[in-house]
């Protein structure tokens, strides 16, 4: 039986996107190209050519939907997320003690904050995220941790990553990566559900069980 690629096999907030769009490419291919070799009936070889395309072309659908939206970036170096949270979002606005001006944010800054996140990202399954062992990947001290994050985005490093592990569980949320409160918690790293929730309700203006009951 032919795999179906669903709506959850992409997590679009994630920094090795690229690396599960192949992976979601490359079953139906091999599908395919394994259907023209092997001896198999024109009807049957048929079907399976035609159900492994359809994977194929719903997967490009989906990820010109996704890229027309501006919630994924399919190029090396971007935006920083915190960008695109910031300019959308108003409670996050309220939180940075000054506006965040993205066009006077050098391109070394805003790679800086690229890998900033990345590292982040990385690690956002952990409950207490340490900034000693951020400042060292980033190679920094962590008074320069604190500093550059205050200059460039105007947030303390807690709050900051409290954005965007936020931000990360809409994702999995709006993306059917998970489908429960607390696996979505626990993804990014709240062991406590409710405050989770509170949190959650806090930068969104709606409670994560209401965004998944909404999209049900």
């Amino acid at each position: 039986m032919i795999n179906q690629i669903t709506k959850n096999t992409i997590d679009w907030s994630s920094p090795d996107i690229l690396i599960q769009i192949v992976q979601n490419i490359k079953s139906p291919l091999d599908t395919i190209i394994t259907a023209s070799t092997d001896t198999v009936d024109n009807k049957t070889q048929n079907e399976i050519i035609f159900s492994s395309s359809k994977q194929i072309n719903d997967l490009i659908e989906e990820i010109l939907k996704e890229i027309k939206s501006k919630s994924v970036s399919l190029t090396i170096q971007g935006r920083p997320d915190i960008f695109e949270i910031y300019e959308s979002n108003k409670n996050v606005q309220s939180l940075c003690l000054n506006k965040i001006n993205p066009q006077k944010v050098t391109k070394l800054d805003q790679d800086w904050l690229i890998n900033l996140e990345k590292e982040i990202y990385s690690s956002i399954n952990q409950n207490d995220m340490n900034l000693y062992e951020l400042s060292y990947k980033m190679a920094v001290s962590e008074r320069q941790l604190h500093r550059k994050i205050a200059n460039l985005v105007h947030l303390t490093p807690n709050k900051y990553i409290r954005i965007l592990r936020l931000h990360k569980a809409k994702h999995l949320i709006d993306n059917y990566i998970q489908n429960s409160i607390s696996q979505v918690a626990y993804s990014v790293g709240y062991n406590d559900v409710h405050y989770f929730s509170k949190l959650f309700s806090s930068q969104y203006d709606i409670s994560p069980k209401e965004l998944i009951n909404s999209l049900r």
